[in-house]
């Protein structure tokens, strides 16, 4: 609605907006759900509920939704439907989630602009089109996961390293039932910033036990995730860890 928007001005431009209008055209198969938890916003402040860029994240996302009839956007306010919220285990605004409905496999915690976009537009042709861009090796490792992988990386809006990091997590949670993929813009969450001592992006977190700084490539990366995520059966306890890069 036009109340919760900041600003008139699009978000995405005219020439951004054709060109995405044609990749959907061609791209897209079966429809595709994008759910964007947010809030409200309250003609007074309350503390800890402050969101800068929750509106303007809401129209990014209906500008895109608005490109394509097979695109829908489901708007959850987590003050007023917090069950929601919970099922998918989201509690910071903006969040944006795509996958099966429930599991918040793929989510992005932020506004999606800049080169994050190309990103969320990546996504949604994967999950529409049903074709992994994973190597079959990659695909044939990922089925030894056996126990809950959380992966986080960390971004910024215009690092070009960030996006190619970025796909690589969420296609590896599409191709994973046990895997989570959350990025993260910094700029909104300086909080975590400060939690996991960033000093740099593309930083990724897996399990909160492996730090992975900068672009790896599809193997490197895989291999630290599978590293956390397949439980072998042993007599003795197997205690997972890895060195920090």
């Amino acid at each position: 609605t036009g109340d919760l928007r900041m600003t008139q001005q699009s978000l995405i431009q005219d020439q951004q907006k054709s060109h995405l209008k044609r990749t959907f055209r061609k791209d897209l198969e079966s429809d595709v759900t994008m759910r964007l938890f947010t809030q409200r916003p309250s003609p007074i402040s309350i503390p800890g509920r402050d969101c800068k860029y929750c509106a303007q994240t809401q129209q990014m996302l209906e500008e895109l939704a608005e490109l394509s009839p097979k695109l829908r956007l489901e708007i959850v306010d987590i003050f007023s439907q917090p069950e929601l919220a919970e099922d998918e285990g989201i509690s910071r605004v903006p969040a944006l989630a795509l996958g099966a409905k429930g599991k918040g496999k793929l989510r992005f915690f932020g506004m999606p602009g800049g080169h994050q976009l190309s990103v969320i537009v990546e996504n949604i042709k994967t999950i529409s089109r049903g074709v992994s861009p994973l190597s079959m090796a990659t695909r044939k490792g990922l089925r030894s996961i056996n126990q809950p992988v959380q992966i986080q990386v960390f971004v910024t809006l215009t690092d070009t390293q960030c996006p190619p990091v970025a796909r690589l997590a969420h296609a590896l949670a599409i191709e994973n039932e046990n895997i989570t993929a959350d990025v993260i813009e910094i700029e909104e969450f300086p909080d975590l910033v400060q939690q996991y001592g960033i000093r740099s992006v593309p930083m990724t977190t897996i399990n909160d036990l492996t730090y992975i700084s900068g672009l790896k490539s599809e193997q490197e990366f895989v291999d630290k995730v599978l590293r956390c995520g397949v439980r072998y059966e042993s007599k003795s306890t197997n205690v997972q860890t890895e060195d920090n890069l």
